[in-house]
């Protein structure tokens, strides 16, 4: 039984077993932190070069071409649920816009 902390499923609930499957071998590798980790990377060099604490995903995608648009979006939620960015409630190009926490912001 699911209980209230953990995190949110990486598939959906109307996704074929074979997501669910992938999903769990992605956490077991460790390869979801990493890829998280390497976002966050990203994402704290984009607004360090834009001098700026906030950014949409599209913004990360055309300054760092490491990620495509819908790896960075992934990830932004499990990035959130980790106390390391979160959203501003305004929208940017279509986009919402999110920023860094206080505290990631010097890394």
């Amino acid at each position: 039984m699911k209980t209230l902390f953990e995190q949110p499923p990486l598939a959906h609930t109307n996704d074929p077993l074979t997501s669910f499957d992938a999903a769990d071998k992605m956490v077991e590798s460790g390869a979801l932190a990493r890829q998280e980790r390497l976002v966050l990377v990203a994402i704290q060099d984009v607004c360090r070069a834009l001098g700026r604490t906030d950014f949409t995903p599209k913004e990360i995608v055309k300054w760092n071409t490491r990620f495509d648009y819908h790896t960075i979006q992934r990830r932004l939620s499990g990035l959130r649920n980790k106390g390391k960015i979160e959203r501003t409630g305004e929208k940017r190009g279509g986009c919402c816009v999110w920023k860094l926490k206080e505290t990631e912001n010097g890394r």
